[in-house]
């Protein structure tokens, strides 16, 4: 058995008519797993998001991106949020949601289920985000991001991604194979015979390994390596994100907190870390939303 390791490889194909994006995400998957305690249906899913998201935020020179799924599934909302320095982190409504299997695999699609949307923010700091929104396809995160790069993005995608878990994970990775503008007619239709390989990605990469899962799914389009990277959750949460937060709240919101005994705890919904605000704290940001009232109105100047 091969021990993963987590890599992000991008792929020149076919001398340059495509490209490809291939990751391990072992290690990250794991971790959200291990941070929000997740079932084994809702590790595949969370890290099925995780690992597409992260993938798609790479490509990006700046900003952050925010993926949402939001399905008619007893998971609930998914929330993954990706940058291109290679961090991501994320949640879900329900991380103790199980199913029973479906035809042998964990059932993601029936978690998340079939009604819903999936949303794109990209926030690349400008004044307005790019917005990008799809209807789901089956809720098995794969198909819903294929979907979203041919409708949104004008991008026909080949999208593999999985996440096998038993008590941990033991494999997680994804694959997306896109043409390229000019790409031939004859390099199209080796893309697509790439498909049917692909259906089994965490047990191929379980026993391989990443860097030989890419020559034994794409040695005959010619693969080269451009260049590599990683995926890791983290979390960039911090108490000065919170006070800012609780500003935005307003005076109201911060006049009712201040009444309560010993102030407040607040918790990051990705890591679960927890900051305790006194009512010192909390008077010292109602003075600051006050002033920043006053700003905004213009009373201030």
């Amino acid at each position: 058995m091969i021990t993963n390791l987590d890599i992000l490889y991008r792929v020149s194909l076919l001398e340059g008519q495509a490209m490809a994006m291939l990751a391990s995400t072992t290690q990250m998957c794991e971790k959200a797993r291990k941070t929000h305690d997740l079932s084994k249906t809702a590790t595949a899913a969370l890290g099925r998001l995780l690992t597409l998201s992260g993938m798609t935020a790479s490509r990006m020179k700046e900003g952050s991106m925010t993926v949402t799924v939001q399905g008619d599934g007893p998971i609930g909302r998914m929330i993954a949020v990706a940058k291109p320095d290679g961090t991501v982190k994320g949640c879900v409504d329900d991380p103790q949601v199980e199913l029973p299997r479906k035809n042998g695999k964990l059932d993601v699609g029936g978690a998340v289920g079939h009604e819903g949307r999936l949303t794109v923010v990209r926030d690349m700091g400008l004044k307005e985000p790019y917005v990008g929104q799809v209807k789901l396809q089956s809720g098995e995160i794969g198909e819903d991001m294929a979907y979203y790069y041919t409708v949104s993005e004008q991008t026909p995608s080949l999208v593999s991604v999985g996440v096998l878990v038993k008590d941990t994970v033991l494999s997680a990775g994804g694959l997306v194979i896109q043409p390229l503008p000019g790409c031939s007619e004859a390099a199209l239709q080796s893309l697509e015979m790439t498909a049917p390989l692909c259906t089994n990605l965490s047990d191929t990469l379980l026993r391989l390994g990443a860097e030989e899962t890419l020559y034994d799914l794409m040695g005959h389009l010619q693969p080269v390596i451009l260049e590599t990277g990683k995926l890791t959750y983290q979390c960039d949460c911090s108490r000065e994100r919170m006070e800012r937060a609780l500003i935005s709240l307003g005076e109201k919101e911060l006049t009712s907190m201040i009444g309560e005994q010993d102030g407040i705890e607040m918790g990051c919904q990705f890591c679960g870390e927890k900051r305790h605000f006194s009512t010192a704290d909390l008077r010292a940001l109602l003075e600051a939303a006050r002033s920043r009232g006053q700003q905004d109105d213009g009373s201030g100047e």
